[in-house]
């Protein structure tokens, strides 16, 4: 609406003329893998490698030392996020899978009686079979809040045996006026209108005003340390204490616990039984037990991970642990996300599979003998070494956990910057290729690792077959055209669909397009926003788009005159 400044003089602001093009990347990382912790199926935020062993703990040794062999299945989410966050990687969407096998430790919590409240483990996985529990005698009184009364019993009973203090709280919700009133706490006497006695011997309440049915009573108050008990819990170097009454306290408190869910037993009502301390030792921790992984997930329960992905603003996609053999998988999973009803643009990234005792040549034909053919896919080659955190140990990782690497570098990089004869700072290669075997590795769309002065990339492609989009840079040049069109046109939608809006969607992506041109992304761009009459009446908008991306140098080609 035009506003007057001055006498016939009308401001009419425009907003459609300061729409501007916001900010946006590729270079979001999403990896699907199993752990030994964490939520299954729900995608987690990660900014770092502490963040990753906070919410999925840490990886098995790579040697089982029962066999002093490679594990069948070892746990690969955070051994792939080591990789990726080592070589460059910034903020990752991390997903846990698990075979339906994946189980949470629980521990029964006993009291004279029996059961008194079962504890299970926040997530499935071992990493709660080392959570301990103490029970001992409450050095400190325990404190019961907000303990909830109808007002159609008078006078109140307490669940426990109160005890004077100065923290005791009584407030009277009248439900007719919707008014909450704190009363004073009186112990002696009878209570005048604004007060609630508490009698420590009974354990009753009473308002010295009137309760109807419908009011609401809550009382928080102490209860002596002597009909109290502390339950601890520790995990690692961590603790969590409680002062409890009962099971039921016990269940209510461990609702705040960030290791452990409650339930109440059948004996909800008596205190926890204390834990005899053998003579000059130390308190004894009881552990959960039950907690399994279900490492041994099935590219069926790797899918359920990728599903979960379909939503996040990730681009560069990673399997952990996955060879070529879950190529096509990742590949129909990318070009579902690249579809202009998801528009998640996004490239998967895969390894080959491991050497082990197969003869090198034969190992070698069964990488240039894949089956994968997708502007969407990189598949990398070999295998790299790296340090085993669990054991101290330097192993030879297969190239699914290159994947994870090349991810890392690949996220740190503009979509302008090619990737091709860039450094990949690994500890070691798995195998070191000759030229005739690299030459094979490009033939066959491999993208290998070199060992010259460091360990290169020798060429950053995908796996197609010919096209602009054999080169990474191009593929991620596109996406990154395609991502920014569609966020700079999106504060669009809603608003008038005639020519003036049209100029200013014109103007926005005009904006967005020149500053690809002035990084070096685009050599030129062309794009028409326009609209029949018919599609004004529809809502509908046409924006045609034709792009120049730039290319990299993959290789030089001398030639030299000698005389």
């Amino acid at each position: 609406m035009a506003e007057m400044i001055l006498p016939g003089t009308y401001i009419d602001v425009r907003p459609e003329g300061l729409i501007a093009p916001g900010q946006i990347t590729v270079g979001n990382i999403g990896v699907v893998g199993t752990a030994a912790k964490g939520p299954i199926g729900v995608p987690q935020l990660l900014g770092s490698m502490p963040d990753a062993l906070a919410t999925f703990g840490a990886y098995d040794s790579w040697i089982d030392p029962a066999t002093n062999a490679k594990r069948t299945n070892e746990l690969t989410l955070v051994r792939a996020l080591e990789q990726a966050f080592d070589q460059g990687g910034t903020i990752v969407y991390a997903v846990r899978v698990a075979t339906n096998a994946a189980a949470k430790a629980t521990y029964a919590v006993q009291s004279a009686s029996g059961t008194c409240a079962t504890l299970t483990a926040a997530s499935e996985g071992t990493w709660a079979n080392v959570l301990g529990l103490n029970v001992a005698a409450a050095a400190q009184d325990a404190y019961i809040q907000n303990e909830v009364h109808g007002g159609a019993v008078a006078p109140i009973a307490l669940k426990y045996t109160p005890k004077q203090s100065a923290r005791n709280r009584v407030t009277h919700h009248i439900d007719a006026t919707g008014v909450t009133r704190q009363l004073a706490v009186v112990y002696t006497g009878a209570p005048t209108a604004d007060q609630a006695l508490i009698d420590p011997g009974t354990g009753d309440v009473t308002l010295g005003e009137a309760i109807a049915a419908a009011d609401t009573v809550t009382v928080s108050y102490l209860v002596d340390a002597s009909h109290a008990v502390l339950v601890t819990l520790q995990l690692g170097r961590s603790q969590e204490t409680y002062t409890v009454v009962d099971g039921n306290d016990l269940v209510n408190q461990l609702s705040a616990s960030a290791w452990v869910t409650a339930a109440v037993g059948p004996h909800v009502t008596e205190l926890p039984t204390v834990m005899p301390v053998p003579p000059n030792q130390l308190p004894p921790f009881a552990v959960f037990k039950g907690g399994v992984n279900g490492e041994a997930a099935q590219p069926s329960d790797y899918q359920v991970g990728l599903d979960a992905l379909l939503t996040q603003p990730a681009h560069i996609i990673v399997a952990a642990g996955q060879d070529d053999s879950f190529g096509n998988r990742l590949d129909a999973h990318c070009q579902k996300a690249s579809t202009d009803a998801i528009k998640r643009d996004r490239i998967g990234i895969v390894g080959s599979r491991p050497q082990g005792t197969t003869n090198l040549e034969t190992w070698f034909d069964q990488i240039i003998g894949h089956n994968l053919d997708s502007d969407r896919i990189i598949f990398t080659a070999p295998g790299i070494r790296a340090g085993d955190t669990p054991t101290g140990q330097e192993v030879t990782l297969s190239g699914a956990y290159t994947a994870a690497a090349f991810a890392g570098l690949l996220s740190s990089f503009d979509p302008e910057v090619s990737p091709t004869n860039k450094v990949l700072p690994v500890d070691e290669l798995e195998a070191h290729f000759d030229s005739a075997h690299l030459t094979l590795l490009l033939q066959n769309r491999v993208l290998a690792l070199e060992s010259r002065q460091g360990f290169h990339v020798v060429r950053g492609i995908t796996t197609t077959t010919g096209g602009a989009f054999a080169q990474i840079t191009t593929r991620r040049i596109v996406d990154y055209a395609k991502f920014g069109v569609r966020s700079a046109a999106d504060p669009y939608i809603g608003l008038l669909n005639n020519e003036r809006v049209r100029s200013a969607l014109r103007a926005t992506l005009n904006s967005f397009l020149g500053g690809m041109v002035e990084a070096e992304m685009l050599e030129s761009y062309d794009v028409s926003v326009t609209a029949t009459r018919a599609q004004e009446i529809q809502g509908i908008v046409d924006v045609t788009m034709t792009l120049q991306p730039v290319f990299s140098i993959d290789f030089i080609q001398v030639t030299m005159f000698l005389q």
